[in-house]
């Protein structure tokens, strides 16, 4: 029977902490690196002794290593800039650590910069564990959960120091090791479930796109009868009366009497007019829409074979491939798979963001078009409000899809509406049609005008908009040629 790991036994924890102690007490901290879930201790010496503190379930231990983590591990977990943890305990010393008598709870005495005695409490039962950092008196100074467990509410005890027995074995470099292959392990894991959820949310989005084209194509092949419909109307036009909900006429081309609805509410030849719109939005939006399809098609079954290979990628199934080449073999997976995942739903664990580590994130999405002209795109309502009515100038111009829920988008034209081109105004349409409800439709409208004319009615709730002067026009959603992210 395999032995368990010494972090799963207060025995051999108390042994590792008291084999710390030997080896550790008196040296500085040169670095503190911490995520949401990790904490890591790097202390001062030539063997570069580093102490890891984990709370992932199903990888809630303690260990040490030396030197630097493997590239695989340094790149899985991702590092949280600024962390109190990383901040409080710049410059400290290591001065005590032990185990709690008959718990699994490791206590890490040290004086910060200022000559503070402080006592990190790392919690290693339940199914997440906690850290806790205390002050001399006690004082809860951070906590990864709230509230601590009663354990980690108050200084540790004296014998807390000394226990261990120090002549033992103490857990060496092949016992770290197991417990960076758990860590490992459920690094894999964790990467593994959000990689396959996120393409199974692409996938989905992905049919639906298929199947709504799919809709559209059939109402765009309309346009024939439509036609038909509008010529029948036009050729007897002098003969029909207005309030009429349905009418028979001849049919121009082949004669055969042709049955027509109407809308009663509107002249004869305002009925006739609505199926020529009818007709021309149909003949103009199928050759639209049939490309679409082919392209959303095809994007549909990319996804399906990305999600095919992932399990075969990861060697979820072979027990015997070690934890450390799995999480390896996701993380080329996923680069390897980069312009197929939605960096908008998943990003790979450590991986950098869009923005870097020392540039914060900014407000809106941002679009250049034409090389010129920039174009900002609300987030949600209360992006919408401060895009519309404090972020924008009033001679810049407005955007937002027709009678659906949507983004605000904003053309930035420097005090000079007159001077922008129609293309730029287009393209900006096409982006507040992409970024509302009516994004799966071939052709969508969209209003415009002066930021000027747009007004947020009087305890409107955030993201409404009352629009005076509007123009409109329809476009195909997307981002159109000649446009990039910024």
């Amino acid at each position: 029977m395999d032995q368990p790991p010494f972090w799963a036994d207060r025995d051999q924890l108390a042994n590792l902490l008291a084999s710390w102690r030997e080896l550790w007490i008196g040296r500085d901290v040169y670095r503190v690196s911490a995520g949401t879930d990790w904490l890591r201790i790097h202390l001062e010496g030539e063997d570069r002794p580093g102490i890891l503190l984990s709370r992932y379930p199903g990888a809630n231990l303690v260990t040490h290593h030396s030197g630097v983590l493997s590239d695989t591990l340094y790149h899985a977990l991702e590092v949280t800039r600024d962390h109190p943890l990383s901040i409080r305990l710049k410059n400290a010393r290591l001065v005590r650590c032990g185990a709690l008598a008959g718990e699994r709870v490791v206590a890490l005495g040290l004086v910060d910069g200022h000559g503070e005695d402080l006592v990190l409490m790392h919690q290693l039962f339940g199914a997440r564990g906690n850290t806790v950092l205390l002050d001399r008196n006690s004082k809860l100074l951070w906590s990864r959960h709230r509230p601590p467990h009663s354990l980690l509410t108050d200084l540790p005890p004296e014998g807390t120091w000394t226990n261990g027995n120090t002549l033992a074995t103490p857990a060496g470099e092949t016992a770290a090791a197991r417990a960076l292959d758990a860590l490992a392990a459920t690094l894999a894991r964790r990467m593994f479930d959000s990689l396959a959820s996120g393409l199974r949310r692409q996938l989905q989005t992905a049919a639906r796109l298929v199947d709504n084209l799919e809709r559209d194509l059939l109402q765009a092949e309309q346009g024939d009868r439509f036609r038909r419909t509008a010529e029948a109307l036009a050729a007897n036009l002098h003969t029909l009366g207005a309030g009429a909900a349905e009418v028979t006429v001849s049919d121009p081309r082949d004669g055969e009497p042709l049955t027509i609805d109407l809308d009663p509410a509107l002249s004869p030849a305002a009925n006739m007019e609505s199926w020529f719109r009818r007709a021309r939005k149909a003949e103009k939006g199928h050759e639209i829409i049939a490309r679409r399809h082919a392209e959303a098609e095809g994007q549909r079954d990319l996804l399906a074979a990305t999600l095919e290979s992932l399990p075969a990628a990861a060697d979820v199934s072979d027990g015997s491939v070690p934890p450390l080449a799995r999480l390896a073999a996701l993380q080329l997976w996923a680069g390897d798979h980069a312009e197929v995942l939605d960096a908008g739903k998943y990003r790979a664990r450590g991986r950098r963001g869009a923005h870097g580590p020392d540039e914060p994130a900014r407000p809106f999405r941002r679009y250049l078009a034409g090389d010129r002209w920039e174009i900002w795109v609300g987030r949600n309502n209360k992006e919408n409000d401060n895009l519309t009515h404090r972020a924008s100038h009033v001679r810049d111009l407005w955007f937002h899809a027709q009678g659906v829920s949507g983004s605000h988008v904003i053309l930035r034209t420097g005090g000079k509406p007159e001077s922008v081109p129609r293309r730029a105004v287009e393209q900006a349409a096409a982006l507040a049609a992409m970024h509302s409800k009516a994004r799966h439709s071939a052709l969508v409208p969209v209003i415009w005008t002066e930021r000027r004319y747009v007004r947020k009615p009087r305890k409107a709730p955030p993201g409404t908009a009352v629009c005076l002067r509007e123009k409109s026009l329809f476009v195909e959603p997307g981002v159109a040629a000649g446009v990039v992210a910024i």
